[in-house]
């Protein structure tokens, strides 16, 4: 029986302009087409975008929303609002905009106020909106806070660097924050193409570490790969692995000890991201008082090392 070959979920053939795989931040260089509209899920777009996003889309939400109902209350005429004294177009849409505001706020400050059974309907269905509008931005915002993610930052650059008499692949992380991660476990995969032209394969081996896991995570964990025999770098150079399109896949998983749940981190370092011939320099010292001292901005901090004399 034919063993199976070893595929993380990314597939072996296929063809066209090679690209990465896994992108520096750790989401996957694929893009989607064909989607139905079933297939949307609105709470977990808005979870999911980034901070700027998110507050872009919904301040935007929230503008849009009192510009449609300032529009309608127009329609209606804006002799239905008491306390309107607008003498251009652009006064009159304002005045409707800012009372859209406060209704949908359920502010009402009360200088303008409907007095017709149109604007009534109207701001009666938008004080509704707002309210449900808000509660959902609340659970939105709660959402975001609430989900637990991992902070860790990766190092530049892969090293290949010395280890034991021998090389070694390392890579350098650290946990941004001051929460407490526990339980680490860490997976390299080294990623490389076989065939030209039109047509290639990818391959994967999965990279043998010297620690795969570590209980704690307050300082820096280098992740090694040691480049023995068994190792598929093994007798490698810097250009070897450029004409293969190499490509590392670093998957750190965590327990979270503030939230109680496990969390994934994730990067990638293609062939021209890995230095060959340095090794990392220390990242965190003693302090007079001999407290450890961790300076985030020199994980990327390394060194040349020296050539061995023949």
């Amino acid at each position: 029986m034919a063993r199976e070959s070893f595929d993380p979920g990314l597939t072996e053939r296929y063809g066209g302009r090679l690209g990465r795989i896994v992108n520096k931040d750790g989401s996957f260089n694929v893009r989607r087409r064909g989607r139905r509209l079933t297939d949307f899920h609105l709470y977990k777009f808005l979870v999911g975008l980034s901070w700027p996003q998110f507050i872009a889309v919904l301040f935007g939400t929230f503008v849009l929303v009192s510009a449609i109902f300032a529009g309608l209350y127009c329609a209606v005429g804006l002799g239905s609002l008491q306390g309107v004294d607008a003498r251009t177009p652009l006064e009159a849409f304002l005045d409707a905009f800012f009372f859209s505001v406060q209704t949908l706020t359920t502010v009402g400050y009360g200088y303008i106020a409907p007095r017709a059974l149109g604007s009534d309907a109207i701001s009666a269905a938008e004080a509704m909106l707002g309210v449900m509008g808000f509660a959902l931005a609340a659970g939105l915002i709660y959402g975001r806070f609430a989900r637990p993610t991992a902070r860790i930052t990766w190092s530049r650059n892969a090293l290949v660097a010395p280890y034991r008499g021998k090389k070694s692949l390392q890579i350098r992380v650290a946990n941004q924050r001051s929460n407490a991660l526990v339980d680490l476990e860490a997976t390299v995969v080294l990623q490389t193409v076989e065939g030209t032209g039109a047509s290639h394969k990818r391959t994967y081996a999965l990279l043998a570490l010297e620690r795969s896991r570590v209980y704690f995570l307050p300082l820096t964990w280098t992740i090694v790969h040691p480049i023995d025999a068994k190792s598929p770098l093994y007798g490698k150079t810097a250009e070897d692995l450029e004409q293969v399109g190499a490509e590392l896949l670093v998957i750190i998983r965590a327990f979270d000890d503030t939230f109680s749940q496990v969390v994934h981190s994730r990067t990638s370092y293609r062939h021209d991201e890995i230095l060959w011939g340095y090794r990392f320099t220390p990242a965190f010292h003693n302090d007079e008082d001999g407290h450890l001292v961790l300076d985030l901005s020199k994980i990327d901090d390394v060194e040349k090392t020296p050539e061995k004399r023949r």
